[in-house]
């Protein structure tokens, strides 16, 4: 298992969301912790992304980086699709 660490932005807007939302976000942060590099909502980002990966719940991106060595995931982004990738 993967220790996980939420950045303040994509705490956020975890905050704002709805109960139903969170328990899906809440699921998929489970999942990533298990398996983060590998799996069918998982894509390797690249480009300005590069080095970090994307995990898709719905209409939700949750955005992130692996640390192999340390078991870490750093979780930068819980977004809607459309803004996720806006801020970096």
């Amino acid at each position: 298992m993967y220790e996980v660490y939420i950045s303040h932005e994509a705490e956020k807007h975890y905050k704002k969301l709805d109960k139903s939302s969170k328990k899906r976000i809440n699921n998929s942060i489970s999942k990533i912790t298990k398996e983060p590099l590998s799996g069918l909502h998982i894509k390797k980002l690249w480009g300005e992304l590069e080095g970090k990966y994307r995990y898709a719940i719905g209409s939700f991106r949750i955005v992130y980086e692996v640390d192999i060595k340390n078991k870490v995931v750093k979780i930068k982004a819980i977004r809607n699709r459309g803004d996720v990738y806006k801020k970096f």
